[in-house]
């Protein structure tokens, strides 16, 4: 069990004059209750490593299996489509089933489209081994937070939650070092054997370590809770939409049909579900309560400040899916690198952004105040967006190191002060029910992976339209442009001459572009933040249905020693 001590005195609420004050509590976890955190921050490293190694050696997979431009954007679209469809269902699934099961489930999957990945002998192989992948890295990466909130009170999660986010950055930085240096020495197929030993770590110690259990319930109860008809329908649009906006301007044009009729199909369908979810689900997974304010009784006044901050989750997907792929891919381009030494280049983004993200979760715990962090976070990371708009050529290393560094700072402290944001704004328990924190988690990671793959269309597009552009304007064909990822191997096979140099800088102009649409939705989002993100109370007592317990010897034996340190000290 964890520590908890009540510093201070609470007003009485008995008087209808006086308002009650929070106290503050001192908590540290049990040493149980630190192995699964740590357990989190391990998964959590397979999942960022597998998103990041695979830009590295796309084209060495593309080439070894005769696939072609189209079908290698796709290789890493459909992972990151499908983990933002799957997620909030596997999150809802979990509050029904319980996080063993659904985490131990997300293990296994991610486990078997491993295997699938680096047996893969054509393109559709490789697709159904990504799709299933990532079911897998869906339920991992948002049920590792939903699971904090079950055993950390709100206050201390941002502290905790950096152990998570060192896993996850520490997967971000490996990944494109690893697939470089494996691309040059190795086949391919060993970016995914490395990720074994850690997926099989996982699914040994979940059953020992994660013993949350939710409440008691026959199957057939359990069956009847799950919302089929809103998951399906919610996962079908979602899933439409996004394939529109995908390959739009990028596989087919943006007024074609065939980007027009998925987006529509699929913004219908979710306005659908949204109507389903609010007046026929009987346990709605999509709880409308969220973007409602609970301050108000029985008023179904918006929260403008939830609603923002879900709005600007998934505003810094878009932009943090854009930096991660497009930085590694100017230092191949422009700079001439190989994927290795692109891969090094971009631990000056990488690195400060996990140091930022864990010293401000430090911070929130300490001040109990998140609105600094994430008006201080977008305006930085606006500033650092700033710097990489003038990037050439030409530009010295300290430059784009320094203006990597800007960004990574404004974008780790962005990156955790939201997450519990959303969390001290939804509901919390009233006595007759447990707060709505796991599920407002859920929500707010799935509108950063959403943001994460409308990056992909967004960022292709305007990459790929002004690249385009400057090609015209030098009199070249713009073929270069509607294949930049493989042809940069054509592009550094080429002789020194004004040919190279001019795609060269056509590339530049591509990634200033690209970088233009980045800063403005770090602008929108820092002018959301300041307008409408309001600070709400963070001192909640700990409260949900999952409780850990201490049923097997292992975890016993855990719980006691931690119970002896305790009397010690």
């Amino acid at each position: 069990m964890s520590v908890a001590k009540t510093v201070g005195q609470t007003t009485s609420s008995t008087d209808p004059k006086t308002t009650p004050v929070p106290s503050i509590e001192i908590w540290r976890p049990s040493l149980h209750e630190r192995l699964i955190i740590y357990m989190l921050g391990v998964t959590s490293l397979i999942v960022a490593m597998d998103a990041s190694i695979i830009p590295t050696t796309l084209s060495s997979m593309v080439n070894d299996l005769e696939g072609d431009s189209t079908q290698a954007f796709w290789i890493g679209t459909s992972y990151l489509l499908v983990n933002a469809v799957t997620m909030p269902f596997i999150c809802s699934v979990s509050d029904i089933f319980g996080r063993p099961i659904c985490f131990e489930f997300s293990l296994a999957m991610f486990s078997l489209g491993t295997v699938i990945c680096c047996t893969a002998n054509s393109i559709v192989h490789m697709l159904v081994g990504r799709c299933i992948q990532g079911i897998g890295g869906a339920g991992i990466h948002a049920l590792g937070l939903v699971i904090l909130t079950d055993i950390v009170p709100l206050s201390h999660r941002p502290k905790w939650y950096g152990v998570t986010l060192g896993g996850w950055a520490i997967g971000l930085s490996l990944g494109p070092i690893i697939g470089g240096g494996i691309v040059e020495h190795a086949s391919w197929r060993v970016i995914f054997y490395i990720m074994f030993p850690i997926c099989a770590l996982g699914l040994i110690l979940t059953p020992w370590l994660l013993t949350l259990k939710p409440k008691t319930a026959t199957l057939k109860e359990k069956l009847a809770r799950v919302d089929w008809l809103g998951g399906i329908l919610f996962m079908c649009s979602a899933t439409s939409f996004l394939i529109g906006v995908s390959w739009g301007g990028i596989q087919y044009d943006w007024n074609s049909a065939q980007t027009i009729a998925p987006i529509v199909l699929g913004a219908l369908g979710m306005i659908m579900t949204v109507f389903y979810e609010n007046h026929f689900a009987r346990d709605p997974y999509l709880r409308k309560s969220l973007w409602q304010d609970w301050r108000i009784e029985g008023s179904d006044k918006l929260n403008w400040s939830a609603i923002v901050t879900y709005i600007n989750g998934c505003l810094q997907g878009l932009a943090m899916f854009g930096f991660l792929y497009y930085v590694p891919l100017y230092f191949l381009s422009v700079k001439g690198q190989s994927p290795l030494e692109a891969g090094v280049d971009v631990l000056a983004l990488l690195l400060p952004t996990l140091l930022s993200a864990i010293v401000t979760g430090r911070l929130i715990t300490r001040t109990r105040n998140y609105r600094w962090a994430i008006c201080v976070g977008w305006f930085i990371a606006c500033i650092g967006t700033g710097f990489l708009l003038v990037w050439s050529v030409h530009s010295s290393t300290v430059f784009w190191a320094f203006s990597q560094i800007i960004l990574g700072v404004g974008t780790g402290a962005v990156l955790n002060a939201q997450n519990f944001a959303c969390q001290a704004m939804c509901k919390p328990a009233d006595g007759t029910r447990t707060g709505e924190e796991g599920v407002a988690a859920a929500m707010y990671l799935f509108s950063r992976q959403f943001g994460f793959a409308l990056g992909v269309g967004i960022g292709g597009t305007a990459f790929q339209n002004v690249m385009a552009l400057k090609l015209e304007w030098e009199g070249l064909p713009v073929d270069p442009a509607r294949h930049a990822e493989g042809y940069v191997a054509v592009l550094s096979s080429m002789q020194d001459g004004h040919e190279k140099a001019s795609i060269r800088e056509a590339y530049e102009f591509g990634f200033m572009g690209c970088f233009s649409v980045f800063l403005g939705v770090s602008v929108v989002a820092l002018i959301l933040s300041l307008i409408f993100v309001e600070q709400f109370d963070m001192n909640r007592a700990q409260d949900s249905e999952h409780k850990l317990q201490p049923r097997r010897a292992i975890t016993k034996a855990i719980d006691q020693t931690s119970q002896e340190r305790t009397c010690k000290v």
